[in-house]
């Protein structure tokens, strides 16, 4: 039987995030349910163990979210790439 440690619920948009942090005898976890407005339901369990590193990886994605897109050059129709000249055997 799981023991719940504590629970908090989070709405964004159309969809509602249930995080609950439970213990068992395999030790503690955190799940996340996700229900849309349809009444589908997902959810992914994180072992106890792992939440920090989840929270890093969360973390980066925040911040390349965040950080501004560099674009490559586009180039107009017709207009050949510019190539990368070959190094100089002789240097």
């Amino acid at each position: 039987m799981d023991t719940h440690l504590y629970n908090t619920h989070l709405r964004i948009e159309r969809k509602q995030f249930a995080f609950d942090l439970k213990e068992n005898p395999q030790g503690t976890f955190l799940r996340i349910t996700e229900t849309v407005t349809t009444g589908r339901r997902d959810s992914i369990v994180i072992p106890g163990p792992g939440l920090e590193q989840f929270r890093d990886v969360l973390n980066e994605v925040i911040t390349s979210i965040k950080a501004p897109v560099v674009s490559p050059a586009i180039l107009s129709l017709g207009q050949p790439k510019p190539e990368t000249p070959a190094p100089d055997p002789s240097a």
